[in-house]
Order: C-alpha cells, then structure tokens, then sequence
C-alpha cells in the first residue's frame, strides 16, 4: 500500500511538473469534486461488509448482495451531484469533460472498493496491494505519456479510469475465488445494512468535507490555475499520512485486546508509547517541509509554482496533527467509544467549512492551508478531550506534545537559516540531524525505541511492547 502511495505522488509530481498549473488545476479538481461526493456512492456500506465477512456472519453473502444493489441504486445520485456542482459553478467545457470522466472513475472504484472490503474480512489483503500497485503503475505509465504528448488534463483522468478498471478487474476476479459468494438479499438485509452504515456515512461524509473542500473553495474565489498552484503543496503535504498507519497498523488490536482483560495500565502505556514515537516523526516532517518551502517547491516544481511557496510554508503542520490524532482514535475504538470521534469529526466539518469561507476570499492558498491547519489541531484536541481519561489524563500528552513542538521549533529554525545559506541537500541533511538530536534531548527518542525498531525486522513485535514515556 505505500509503494502504491510513492507511485502516486511521484507521477503527480511529474504531471504537474510538465504540464503547468492550469492543467494540473483542472485534472486536481475533477478528482476533488468526485472525491467529495464518493460517500454517496457508498454511504458506509463497505466497513459493514468488512465487519461482517470478518466476524463470520452468516448473512454475510446476503449483506454483499444487497450492498452492491445498493450500489447501483446510489451511484447515478453521486454522479448527479458531481456534475450538478460542476454545472451550477459554470465550469469551462474542458472542466466539466474531466469531472465526467472523473465519475466514470469515482463509479468503478465504488464497485472495486466493495470487493476488496469482503477481502480485507478474509483478512487477505495481499490482493488489494498488488492490485493497487499495478493500478498506480498503469495510470502512472498512461499519464506520462499523455502528459508528454502534450495531451489535455481529460487524458490525465482517463490514466485514473485506466487503473481503476484493471484494479475492477483484480477484485472481482480474486472475490470470485477467495472471498463471499453475493446471495440475493432479504428486505431484511437492506435494513440492517443501513442501519449498520449509518455512523461510517457521517464519518466518511465528515472526512471528504474536511479533506477536500479547500481546492473546492480556492476554484470558486481564484480560478482553476490558482487549483493547480494549491494542488502542489495539498499534494507534497497529504502524500506522508500513509506513514502513521505502518507505526499504528498493530495499535487498535493492542489496546483493544488490553481494554477486554481490563489492563489500564497497559493501555495508557501502549498509547504514550505510540503518541511519543509518532510525535517524533511528525514535528520533524512539518517542521522541515515547512522550512524547505521557499527552497523546496522551486526545486521540485519549478518556479511556475512559486505561488505555492507560502501555502507550503503553512500546510505541512497539519501533518503533525494528523499523525498524533491516530493513537487517539484508536483509543477511542478500542474503548467502544467510537461515536464521540464521529462527533469530532463533524465537528472539524464545520469549522473547516467556517475558516474556508472566512481566509480563501481574501487569500487564496494561504487561507485554504490555515484553514486546514485550524481543521486537524481543532480534531486533535477534540480527540484528545474525549479520551483523556484513557489516555491517563491530559498532563502526560500535552507534555510530550510540549517537547515535540519545541523540538520542531528549534529544527524549523535550523532547516530555515540553513536552506538560506548552504545548498538545498546539504542543508536537509543538516536539518534532520538536529530534529534527530532534538528529539533524543528530549526524550521523545531513547535508545530503547531503536533496539525496538531493529528488533522489528527479526521478529513480529507487537505494539504494546513500545517502550511508555518515562
């Protein structure tokens, strides 16, 4: 699955690298208007179907076969509203092409999502990685070369439909020899299927709001070009929330396993534990990314995208955010308390909604990146709020969190004066040995945590065994 991600960004970079940011602004947001209504397509079904394949349900296969009826009813709303917004906007003829096309992808992936859901409930997900990794080369491959032919941004969106339809292909041919049969369903199973998906379509509903509004808001006030120059620094920002998920991965089942044999102690040990190691790699990215902004984005891009040099300067302390706020849901999973995350969630929504509509008038990508700063520390100490009790009060994450951003604050400073006076390698390098001695000064990194890490590679560690905060 991350290689799959590094295979993204990098043919993102070198589309947006040769085809300047009008085109990139167009191909940005014909995905970002689809991705914004994909919760109508699937409306929570698939985490159902997930759930029920892994826990044996013998209404499983009926559950499947309604949820793809489902499907097919559900799907041509969410290419409606796609469209809808792309009309009602006066998008050019070439934006709306894009967002058509960009339906035809959002409705195959719907379909492909639900089958790899009954998968993950087999828990087989070597499946779902192939797949995705062959689905990113090929849209990769295909969008290259259009880009390089000079093509139009609609042929960067058929490079997705490309991927996408290999990866329909894969899981409905790996379904039909590994996973579920689709029986036909009771009227019983409709209702349970909704009633069962409800809090995931509020969650999901929540997350495509708050994820993808601002390049939704910077077209409306700025123009499509203005996408484009944004969409660079969304793009170098978002592309490293897939890291917190390989240091999580074993988290969830951990605490979940600790909270059922009521080991509190154990509990709040595994959590400091993964906030701390989490922490570290999250103030040192923000950090160095928003301080190698001025240099970075030239270096990467061009100096076509020089206007995403201030949005980058801002954007990547969401990662910071992004990457502690995991243990803390968690937490709340863990601790049969998923609502109250859910209600977080559509808390965000609305404050990221508010900051949009206040800062990208006047600002454009800059108020878009404070916007989205404000939105994820808003869900952090949301989180936090609700699982402090958990978490063993809020005084010992708030004093990692202290470390971590002064760590962060002394790095940026070091990257910052150093990118302005030495080469834009050397002074990375330079940079990241202060955020590594940063962080074993303060303790946010012992020698421990290494011997852990190490030892990852020789045998299967669980998550419970990081070393707590001391």
């Amino acid at each position: 699955m991350a290689l799959s991600k590094v295979v993204a960004f990098l043919y993102f970079y070198a589309i947006a690298r040769i085809m300047g940011p009008h085109a990139t602004g167009v191909y940005f947001f014909s995905v970002s208007v689809t991705s914004m209504f994909t919760i109508l397509a699937d409306l929570g079904v698939s985490q159902v179907i997930i759930r029920s394949v892994a826990s044996n349900d013998e209404k499983a296969g009926r559950l499947f076969g309604a949820a793809l009826r489902f499907k097919l009813a559900v799907v041509p709303l969410a290419i409606l509203a796609s469209l809808g917004y792309g009309y009602v906007k006066g998008s050019t003829p070439e934006t709306m092409t894009a967002i058509g096309l960009a339906c035809l992808v959002m409705a195959v992936d719907t379909f492909q999502l639900i089958f790899y859901a009954t998968l993950r409930g087999k828990q087989n997900l070597r499946p779902e990685a192939v797949g995705m990794l062959i689905g990113q080369l090929l849209t990769a491959g295909f969008s290259l070369i259009a880009a390089l032919s000079g093509l139009g941004p609609i042929w960067l969106v058929c490079g997705l439909l490309m991927g996408s339809l290999w990866n329909l292909f894969w899981s409905l041919r790996n379904v039909r020899t590994q996973a579920v049969s689709w029986l036909v369903p009771k009227f019983a199973d409709y209702r349970a299927l909704l009633k069962e998906a409800w809090p995931f379509m509020i969650a999901g509903f929540a997350v495509k709001v708050y994820s993808y509004i601002d390049p939704m808001f910077v077209e409306a006030y700025h123009g499509i070009t203005a996408v484009g120059v944004y969409s660079v620094a969304y793009k170098m920002t978002y592309a490293f929330q897939f890291l917190p998920m390989t240091i999580a991965a074993a988290l969830y089942p951990a605490l979940s396993a600790a909270w059922a044999r009521k080991d509190f102690g154990q509990v709040e040990r595994a959590y400091l534990g993964t906030f701390r190691l989490l922490s570290v790699a999250g103030f040192a990215l923000s950090a160095g990314l928003s301080a190698l902004a001025p240099t970075l984005i030239p270096f990467v891009y061009g100096h076509k995208y020089d206007g995403a040099v201030m949005p980058f300067s801002i954007l990547p302390w969401v990662i910071l955010a992004i990457f502690i706020d995991y243990p803390i849901g968690s937490l709340l999973n863990a601790t049969r308390r998923a609502e109250l995350k859910t209600y977080a969630m559509l808390a965000t929504t609305i404050v990221s909604l508010t900051a949009n509509a206040l800062l990208v008038p006047r600002f454009a990508g800059v108020g878009a990146a404070v916007a989205g700063v404000i939105s994820f520390w808003f869900l952090f100490a949301c989180g936090l709020y609700f699982a402090r009790q958990e978490a063993g009060g809020l005084a010992k994450t708030l004093g990692i969190l202290v470390r971590a951003l002064g760590s962060a604050a002394v790095s940026w400073a070091v990257w910052r004066y150093s990118s302005i006076h030495l080469p834009f390698l050397v002074a990375a390098v330079i940079g990241g040995i202060v955020a590594l001695g940063a962080a074993f000064a303060t303790r946010l990194l012992t020698k421990e945590d290494l011997y852990f890490m190490l030892s990852l590679r020789k045998a299967s560690v669980k998550t419970e065994e990081i070393h707590a905060e001391s």
